[in-house]
């Protein structure tokens, strides 16, 4: 049975054995799949928001087990387990560091789950479940994003301001340069800020420190690698990662998966949306 699977995912052929698809851009996703069993402990990044379209879904965090429909979990807060068996799950990673998320920020506090009301997002579940069947442009799911949060939140959020041209270069810098190549007085030198400045900035900006940053875009780096047909072991000197151990615990920091379990095109649809 499927609650006696979610103990050893090593047991099942794939976390979300009914497949998943990943939409996914700079510091953000949104995974969707009809059952979802993790049972690795993870502690994501980012804030993690989800709905379930279906069945209720059981996840447990710092000690804390609730039955939902929909929940906010705090970034870096120890997630142990998610259960979602036929509930058309939708996951959203969620940079809440960043102005334009103040609003949900503020909602979570120094709570590190919190349980949500389903009313405040059901008007949203169509659009989810089309997600799941079909591949929406870009702009359609980053408004999904958006009109979610909105929702939860409560208000507007500010409009994002544009990104100083000095991050959106140091961010560029970081897409095209492996992981361990990244050099802070390197990159900074390169947008002509000093280390500390580029520190404090990158961070206000993008909601992520610059190592954070760097570690998602070398696992999506990875990835893409992957589909490309490169093996494994030469994807992760490719993306930058130390060793295979490091790109273990690189997917892990994002998805709470093997890396293996995240690249089986068997299971999962990657949709690149920056």
């Amino acid at each position: 049975m499927a609650s006696s699977q979610t103990h050893n995912n090593d047991k099942i052929a794939h976390p979300a054995e009914a497949g998943v698809t990943i939409y996914y851009w700079p510091c953000s996703l949104v995974l969707l799949a009809p059952s979802l069993l993790l049972d690795r402990p993870a502690s994501p990044l980012c804030a993690t928001l989800r709905i379930a379209c279906n069945e209720p879904y059981t996840i447990e965090v710092e000690g804390k087990t609730l039955q939902t429909r929909a929940s906010l979990v705090a970034p870096r807060a120890g997630r142990k387990r998610v259960t979602a068996v036929n509930s058309d799950i939708a996951l959203f990673y969620i940079p809440i560091d960043m102005p334009e998320y103040a609003a949900l920020k503020n909602k979570l506090g120094e709570q590190k789950i919190i349980d949500l009301p389903f009313d405040d997002v059901a008007t949203f579940v169509p659009t989810i479940r089309k997600a799941m069947v079909e591949t929406l442009s870009r702009d359609a799911i980053k408004g999904l994003v958006k009109d979610v949060v909105r929702a939860i939140a409560g208000e507007v959020d500010a409009a994002r301001m544009p990104l100083d041209n000095r991050i959106v270069r140091a961010r560029a810098i970081l897409d095209d340069t492996p992981l361990n190549e990244v050099r802070l007085e390197s990159l900074a030198e390169q947008v002509h800020l000093s280390p500390s400045r580029l520190r404090e900035l990158f961070k206000k900006q993008t909601g992520f420190t610059i190592g954070q940053y760097a570690r998602w875009r070398a696992v999506w780096r990875g990835a893409l690698l992957w589909q490309r047909g490169m093996k494994f072991t030469d994807l992760a000197l490719e993306a930058g990662f130390h060793d295979l151990a490091h790109v273990d615990r690189a997917f892990n920091e994002v998805f709470g998966m093997n890396p293996s379990k995240v690249i089986d095109a068997d299971y999962v649809r990657l949709v690149n949306c920056e």
